[in-house]
């Protein structure tokens, strides 16, 4: 997936930050310095999950390469057991 742009509006932002501790950096290293794992959802959505000191999932839109972020939070059970069967 080419990703051009990451969008996170700032009420996204802070929410995820107060409800799941994931900051705006980790977001972006999951889709930039990594190598994460991609697949797309039941209603249009796309998550991805990556590892940067933990496991994160994030949920997003994908337009012609401009990711518009929903939520993200830490990888429950099965996402790292599949993160980890992918690689």
């Amino acid at each position: 997936m080419r990703v051009k742009k990451i969008l996170i509006s700032l009420k996204v932002q802070e929410k995820i930050f107060k409800k799941h501790n994931i900051n705006r950096d980790e977001i972006e290293a999951v889709f930039l310095d990594n190598e994460p794992y991609y697949f797309k959802t039941r209603i249009n959505r796309y998550m991805v999950i990556g590892f940067v000191g933990k496991y994160i999932t994030i949920v997003f839109i994908y337009d012609k390469g401009v990711i518009e972020i929903i939520t993200a939070y830490e990888s429950s059970r099965w996402q790292k057991k599949l993160y980890k069967e992918k690689k």
